[in-house]
């Protein structure tokens, strides 16, 4: 089909179909016939686009390309001019269609949704204006916003001069009735074509909107957002002040809360989708959308916390805290946070999450956790048993992201200066000794031996918890290679050394998270099963962080050789039953008990050499997603290092 008038032709079918719907009055509350009528006509839309999109990806490549090269100018010409009638089209469809999303039918808004995400994808295909349409559509998210916080008459006419700036007459007329509820699904509509535009691997339309994005929430006034929320306690009424004398209007509760979770849902998506580069100007869409969302992590964690305290316990109430530490949590990887910042968040945790960081880890069972949320065996938990796996769950965010700040704080090179690095370093070793101290019995490090029963059991504990999450087991295991570890300072500590606080907390961090040792605790987790493994490097969510912590581990494990191959954990391999742990008593030590029990290398090796079989002849069969040469190196060390033990 001829993609130069797609704007054109949606205009016109949304028009035909939506318009005398949306120039109705009472459009907003409904009549159970106009809803039903309204409905059907939106469904026809949403039809007949994604035909469009059909015919649009059917054409060949070589066509495509000729029709991108014969409609350049015209769609470069049409792009920022206002006065076109293509993006007056453009403009009119979007108004159209953002304003059903201030309905009060679900249905309706949820299809007027997904009618803005399949117009996204036919402009993306098409290659027509789709620079445009996402500026529009935020645009209309900045207008929502305006028209939903409350401005005192005072300020109208003389301090509202967002309402006025550069806004056509279309979108305003469209969103002067937004409210929070049209704020939310509009938050929703740009996560979806977020989503959308991952699949589609185009990094200039990626950058185009996380400029968009920026420049808007750089618009928002975020203080008058604040007040709003800084004072909204889910009283489930609105403010009278909301009605009288100003124009917008307080939340109820249920409008605050949607609100949050859309919004903080919508910025996950966003700090997921960004590669950040250290060595970037500073100006890149990347680097300032990471920052606006970091300035924005005091006012979101300030809104959500009552409704946290409120409904704790709550489904919205669990959901908000996920995604509050899942957002900090990805902030940590993204982008390069200042030392102030993380040390803001460990207090946050301490202050709010001081419940899950204190949760003894040893008592963790294997047995735990064992299904997922939403399968048919979770609907026959009990709900004491249905509370303990959504727990478990947040003390895995809530451990995750308390170790990203404070080993950040400890070994990081993002110190402004010698001076932010002392204080730094102090406060994270003074979190980690907590944090330690209320995890571990006092007398475990008394002999400074080396791996005792209760250490063994911590760290076994510690892997535990995480198994039952792919992705943030793998997250934490890479976490934890970040602590540097001396052979010599980890077998033969002398008392007198670990005078010194910080030697003190080293050696304790070394003792409780050795890399060989965890590696140890997770494959006997895994019953030495090598096809887990395999799936874990073939899958596409987590096969990158798999294939870097065993390249890494297996790395440290030939060069600590010795405590591999000695190392006391055995478990049995019957996969039916949970692993037994096989622990050192109290005060021995590797060199004294490891040749007891063999038969844990001997699973080990087993189930690493089978791995190495698997990946070569995938890998000779072209079926590997990817090159595993550097890691079949790593894995034929370690086959040659168990040959000369032999």
């Amino acid at each position: 089909m001829a993609t130069g008038k797609i704007v054109s032709r949606l205009h016109l079918l949304i028009d035909r179909c939506v318009r005398r719907y949306t120039e109705i009055e009472e459009v907003s509350s409904p009549t159970k016939e106009i809803e039903k009528d309204l409905l059907l006509s939106l469904s026809q839309v949403l039809r007949e686009i994604q035909s469009w999109i059909n015919e649009i990806a059917s054409d060949s490549s070589e066509e495509a390309g000729e029709k991108t090269i014969d409609h350049e100018d015209e769609t470069t010409a049409a792009l920022y001019d206002p006065e076109s009638e293509e993006y007056l089209c453009l403009e009119r469809l979007v108004a159209d269609l953002v304003g059903l999303l201030g309905m009060k039918s679900v249905h309706v808004k949820h299809l007027a949704g997904n009618i803005l995400v399949e117009v996204s994808e036919s402009l993306v295909e098409s290659g027509s204006q789709w620079d445009d349409f996402i500026r529009l559509l935020c645009e209309c998210l900045r207008l929502a916003v305006v028209y939903s916080c409350p401005i005192p008459d005072s300020e109208i006419g003389f301090g509202s001069t967002d309402l006025h700036l550069l806004v056509s007459d279309v979108l305003k007329c469209k969103l002067e009735k937004a409210n929070w509820s049209t704020v939310s699904d509009i938050f929703r509509v740009l996560r979806n074509i977020l989503k959308r535009l991952s699949q589609e691997e185009n990094e200039e339309l990626l950058d185009v909107y996380l400029e968009s994005v920026n420049s808007t929430l750089a618009k928002i006034p975020w203080c008058r957002v604040d007040t709003l929320f800084s004072h909204q306690h889910g009283n489930g009424e609105r403010n009278s002040q909301g009605q009288n004398g100003t124009l917008g209007g307080t939340p109820t509760s249920e409008e605050a809360t949607v609100f949050l979770g859309n919004f903080v849902q919508f910025l996950c998506s966003v700090v997921q989708q960004v590669r950040f580069a250290e060595d970037n100007d500073g100006f890149e869409p990347t680097h300032l959308i990471l920052q606006k969302t970091i300035e924005l992590i005091p006012d979101l964690l300030c809104w959500c916390q009552p409704k946290l305290e409120s409904q704790s316990g709550s489904c919205m109430s669990r959901y908000l805290g996920h995604k509050l530490l899942v957002l900090m949590i990805r902030l940590t990887y993204q982008s390069n946070i200042k030392c102030t910042i993380l040390l803001s968040w460990l207090e946050y945790l301490q202050r709010h999450f001081q419940g899950f960081l204190q949760h003894t880890l040893t008592r963790f069972e294997p047995d735990q956790d064992n299904c997922l949320e939403g399968s048919p065996f979770f609907v026959s938990l009990s709900d004491r048993e249905v509370n303990e796996t959504h727990s478990n769950h947040l003390q895995r965010l809530t451990v995750l992201l308390f170790l990203r700040c404070s080993f950040t704080l400890l070994y990081s090179n993002r110190h402004t200066n010698k001076h932010c690095e002392f204080d730094c370093r102090k406060k994270g070793m003074e979190e980690m000794f907590k944090w330690i101290g209320g995890q571990v019995p006092g007398d475990t490090f008394s002999d400074h031996g080396t791996y005792t029963k209760k250490s063994v059991d911590f760290s076994t504990s510690f892997v535990r918890l995480f198994m039952h999450e792919d992705d943030l087991l793998f997250k934490v295991l890479l976490q934890l290679l970040s602590i540097p570890l001396h052979e010599k300072e980890l077998l033969n500590v002398e008392g007198h050394s670990l005078q010194d606080e910080e030697q003190t907390i080293l050696f304790r961090l070394s003792t409780l998270f050795n890399p060989v040792i965890l590696f140890c605790i997770f494959l006997s987790e895994l019953h030495y099963d090598h096809q887990v493994l395999l799936d874990y490097l073939i899958s596409k969510d987590i096969g990158a962080s798999c294939a870097e912590y065993l390249l890494r581990c297996l790395r440290t494990v030939c060069d600590s050789w010795t405590v591999f191959v000695e190392f006391p954990f055995e478990g049995s391999t019957n996969a039916s039953s949970s692993k037994r742990r096989k622990v050192l008593t109290e005060n021995s030590e590797v060199e004294q008990n490891g040749k007891l029990h063999p038969q844990a290398f001997e699973d080990a090796k087993d189930c690493l050499i089978s791995l190495q079989n698997s990946v070569v002849k995938l890998h000779q069969k072209k079926l590997f997603p990817y090159n595993p040469e550097a890691l079949l190196r790593r894995l034929s060390r370690f086959q040659e290092l168990c040959l000369s033990h032999e």
